[in-house]
C-alpha cells in the first residue's frame, strides 16, 4: 500500500509511524485504512522490535476523529478494531506526544505501551467528548481508569479535563516530560534499548500482560506457563545465558 495519510519508516528495528495531516492529524477513513495495514506489516516484518507512533507538525500529535470526515464512519476498520490491534502489538509501542492528544487521540496515545509527551503550553491531553453530548468511543473509558485510576478517571472524562504535561505525568496518564526539541531523541533512544531486549521475551511479557488484565489472572498465568516453555527451547535463551558466563552483551535474533 502506498501510505498518504501516515508516513512510515524503519531504522535500527524501530519502526515510526507519523500520522500526516497536519495540523490536527485528526482521523479519517484513510488514517484508519493505512495504520490497519501497517499494523500487519509491522507485526510480521522481523526488521522491527519496536515501534514510535507520532504526529506531523508541531501543533498536534491527533486530535481525534475527523468531524468532516463522517460520511466514512462506518466505512473501512472500524477505530476500535485498529486501536485494539496497536495494543496487543507483539512488539513495544511508544507514543511520541507532540502537541494536543484530544479524544481519539487521547485513546491512541492509551493504547501504546508507553507514553512521552512534550514540555510545551499547546501539549495538552484529554478526553472532551461529554462537552458535546457523547462520549470517549474508541477505548477510553475502558483504558482510562486502567491507567490512572477509575476516580481520577472519572474526573477527567465526566468534568472533561484537558492536562498539561506535568498534569498528565502527576496522574500517571503519560510516563515521562521531556523538551519539545528532545522529543524524538528521547523516543528513539528508548526503542533502540527496546529493540536490543530478546524480542521472544518482550512479546511473551507484552502478550501475558494484555491476557492477564483482559480476561485475568488464572488465563493470563496460562499463557506465561506456555511461553515460559517455549523461550526455555529458544536460541535466544541459549545465547542470553552464554553472553552472560561470557561476560559480554548478548545478540539477540528472536529466534
Amino acid at each position: 500500500m502506498q501510505y498518504k495519510n501516515i508516513i512510515v519508516a524503519t531504522q535500527d528495528y524501530v519502526t515510526t509511524i507519523t500520522l500526516n495531516r497536519p495540523p490536527t492529524n485528526s482521523v479519517n477513513l484513510g488514517i484508519r485504512e493505512e495504520l490497519d495495514h501497517a499494523i500487519t506489516e509491522i507485526e510480521k516484518s522481523r526488521e522491527t522490535r519496536a515501534v514510535i507512533i507520532t504526529g506531523a507538525g508541531e501543533k498536534g500529535f491527533c486530535a481525534g476523529m475527523d468531524v468532516s470526515d463522517l460520511a466514512n464512519i462506518a466505512k473501512g476498520p472500524n477505530g476500535n478494531d485498529v486501536f485494539n490491534r496497536i495494543e496487543r502489538l507483539s512488539k513495544p509501542v511508544i507514543a511520541a506526544i507532540n502537541g494536543y492528544a484530544l479524544g481519539g487521540g487521547c485513546e491512541l496515545a492509551l493504547v501504546c505501551h508507553f507514553r512521552l509527551i512534550a514540555d510545551t503550553p499547546r501539549t495538552i491531553m484529554g478526553l472532551p467528548e461529554v462537552n458535546l453530548g457523547i462520549t470517549p468511543g474508541w477505548g477510553g473509558i475502558q483504558r482510562l481508569p486502567r491507567v490512572i485510576g477509575k476516580s481520577k478517571a472519572l474526573d477527567m472524562i465526566l468534568f472533561s479535563k484537558r492536562l498539561q504535561p506535568q498534569e498528565a505525568l502527576a496522574i500517571g496518564l503519560v510516563d515521562r516530560v521531556v523538551p519539545a526539541a528532545d522529543l524524538m531523541k528521547e523516543a528513539m533512544a528508548m526503542a533502540v534499548a527496546l529493540s536490543k531486549r530478546p524480542p521472544l521475551a518482550v512479546r511473551a511479557v507484552l502478550e501475558g500482560m494484555s491476557t492477564g488484565l483482559e480476561k485475568g489472572l488464572m488465563e493470563g498465568l496460562k499463557v506465561d506457563r506456555e511461553w515460559s516453555t517455549k523461550l526455555g527451547a529458544s536460541k535466544d535463551a541459549v545465547e542470553g545465558m552464554t553472553a552472560f558466563f561470557e561476560k559480554r552483551e548478548p545478540v539477540f535474533k528472536g529466534e
